[in-house]
């Protein structure tokens, strides 16, 4: 019989006795007793209960063994269970939250679109004051006084790491480790990556790594504590969250961007859960409370002041397919031959448009539009934002850089073919899948191969209807726009190196790809690239023959297809070290097919780790000497260029 309002609710009091629990995962949750003092208060307790008028006895029974368990239940799980609250919660704190001008001062800011093919006034003001804070060591890597060198010869170097999940991720860092050895991580302006090397920057530009005496060392170490257990693995979630000062903070700083997401209707694809499973693996420390400004990539700009650290430049591509970019009916309407334009368009052919996240922009040079970092997300229309809304959650986006299996189709296949043995079976699939699209054609075979098997994350477009009527079809006709890994495209991140805008003088690429386990991807990459570009490559003449350094000149033809922007009218050198095994190191180690190592494996050891970066620093050392005369030999060359008054 359920009691009236204001009575007591009668409950058997039987004593507790004193009971232990042991859970499985003894390291996250411990063992706890119960004593039979405990147990007797705890009966005590709930043997009567008053009835809150504005509850009903349910809900009244609740409350009051919560509060009982609140004390006989050891803390670590009573965090679990503020875990659960905050989930629960989590939807409706972010929408409270999102409206906090002081987390988010943006929510005053209107935004329009940038078109041009310059970098922005940000970025040009960071270059100078980097070439000012690197005059010095730079004075001392090539061994000359300081009084010789003028910021103006000082080459612009860019350290690019490519897309190969953690042991990219890991491998990239140990050839920056042994770069700052060697003094030459302290000259490179711009660090970029593909897919898992986006990860490494991720982590490197956060509080937890980048405010440490050595923020290389220190994330070595921090991979070391964190990679041991898969990514998704639930009980190394919850420790993970339940470590740090706040909980409930941790939560919505690491799911936050799902919420906000679905506040605005937007689906939320596998990809972005992964994205918040990462993060909590990489991004989050101990003192979540101190790490607002970690979630947000425009907040990275603290670590570049002063031009202290090279520039993070984050990489993903939009597929364009033709097929799927078509036009509405009342955009169509604003044409005068619409079926033929339409028709047309539907001919070209699909490709890779390649777009950048820094903490000053998000943009792709293709169009070319950009978009401060913090007003990305929001509606935009002819090139200003409809709304302000706080800028998105840096951990969505730390799902996007590492899309790949949100990849087409023809990357899988790809990839497929790459590991297939030489042989009969490999011939036998080769001309199998042949002969099937021989009869197809040549469009069902790229409209097969576009498809992706695991959806793509998606998000405001902000070049939507960015150039006024007659619309013509393309990316801008779409309100949402998906995006995918960059090494769907290239595994280094050649081409926001080759911006229109920045000039960069030398490019230090490190491929830990499963590619390298032949030369000839690269090779078919680099024809692509340079195509597209509108560069010729060429091999430098005089560099000593090693498997573990290349060293190619890029000279501008400003011949390109109709995809791309041709690149400056300015030459560069890519310095390409792949990742390939080393006896000095271990002779049965391969990278690009151990078991342990592959794209796909999410858990490492202390061990695997120290032998993925021991590998990475001796390659590193095999090409030293051969990276420190480019950069002398650039020097000299930009400074009589400069003197003669023939500089670009």
């Amino acid at each position: 019989m359920e009691p009236t309002n204001g009575e007591s609710f009668p409950i058997e009091s039987k004593p507790i006795s004193p009971t232990t629990a042991v859970f499985v995962d003894s390291e996250t949750f411990g063992e706890f007793s119960i004593s039979e003092a405990t147990a007797t208060t705890t009966a005590a307790t709930i043997t009567t209960l008053k009835i809150d008028s504005k509850k009903n006895w349910y809900k009244n029974a609740l409350d009051h063994v919560e509060d009982a368990v609140h004390k006989v239940v050891p803390e670590k799980l009573r965090e679990n269970k503020q875990l659960a609250h905050a989930f629960d919660k989590l939807d409706e704190h972010v929408k409270m939250t999102n409206t906090d001008k002081i987390r988010y001062p943006e929510l005053d800011w209107d935004a329009t679109v940038r078109i041009s093919q310059d970098i922005c006034d940000e970025e040009k003001k960071f270059v100078l004051e980097r070439k000012e804070f690197m005059r010095e060591k730079f004075a001392k890597y090539i061994d000359v006084d300081i009084d010789e060198i003028d910021i103006r010869d000082i080459p612009i170097i860019a350290f690019g790491g490519s897309g190969g999940g953690f042991r990219a991720m890991i491998a990239t860092t140990g050839y920056l480790r042994a770069a700052q050895d060697s003094g030459v991580w302290d000259l490179g302006t711009y660090f970029s990556g593909v897919s898992g090397s986006c990860w490494n920057i991720g982590a490197q530009y956060t509080s937890v790594i980048a405010d440490t005496e050595n923020p290389l060392q220190e994330l070595i170490d921090h991979f070391k504590k964190r990679l041991n257990v898969p990514v998704y693995h639930p009980h190394a979630l919850l420790k993970t969250l339940t470590r740090t000062n706040s909980p409930e903070t941790a939560v919505e700083l690491v799911f936050g961007g799902l919420a906000q997401k679905k506040l605005l209707n937007l689906k939320c694809r596998i990809i972005d859960v992964f994205g918040s499973l990462l993060a909590s693996r990489l991004l989050l420390g101990e003192e979540s409370t101190n790490q607002y400004q970690d979630f947000k990539l425009s907040a990275q700009k603290r670590f570049l002041a002063g031009g202290k650290n090279p520039m993070p430049i984050y990489t993903t591509i939009h597929h364009f397919r033709p097929w799927k970019h078509s036009l509405t009916f009342e955009e169509a309407a604003t044409l005068l031959d619409a079926k033929k334009i339409l028709e047309e368009h539907e001919k070209k052919t699909d490709h890779f448009q390649w777009f950048e996240f820094t903490p000053f922009e998000i943009g792709c040079d293709e169009y070319p539009a950009w978009v401060p970092t913090w007003a990305f997300g929001r509606r935009f229309e002819a090139g200003k934002s409809l709304e302000r809304l706080p800028e998105r959650n840096f951990s969505l986006l730390f799902g996007v850089f590492g899309s790949a299996p949100a990849a087409p189709l023809s990357k899988d296949i790809e990839q497929f073919e790459l590991f297939l043995p030489e042989g009969w079976l490999k011939r036998t699939w080769t001309n199998l899948y042949a002969e099937v699209f021989d009869k197809a054609g040549k469009e069902k075979k790229l409209r097969f191969e576009g498809h992706q098997i695991i959806p793509q994350s998606t998000d405001r477009n902000f070049i939507y209807h960015l150039h006024p009527p007659p619309y013509t079809p393309g990316v801008h006709t779409l309100p949402l726009i998906d995006f995918v890994d960059a090494g769907a495209s290239n595994d280094l991140p050649l081409y926001p190196f080759t911006h229109l805008g920045r000039k960069i003088d030398i490019i230090i690429g490190i491929d830990s790809s499963s590619q390298t386990i032949d030369h000839k991807y690269f090779e078919g990459e680099q024809k692509l690239f340079t195509l597209r570009r509108g560069l010729k490559r060429v091999r430098r003449e005089g560099i000593p023959e090693s498997k573990y350094i290349e060293v190619y000149d890029y000279i501008p033809t400003n011949k390109t297809d109709n995809d791309y922007t041709p690149a400056a009218n300015h030459e560069s050198t890519l310095i390409y070290m792949p990742f390939l095994p080393n006896e000095k190191v271990d002779k049965d180690f391969v990278p690009s097919t151990e078991k342990f190592t592959r794209f796909n494996n999410f858990v490492y050891t202390p061990d695997q780790i120290d032998l993925v970066v021991k590998l990475a620093r001796q390659n590193w050392n095999e090409g030293e000497q051969i990276v420190k005369s480019v950069i002398k030999s650039c020097w000299e060359k930009k400074k009589a260029a400069r003197l003669s008054g023939n500089n670009s």
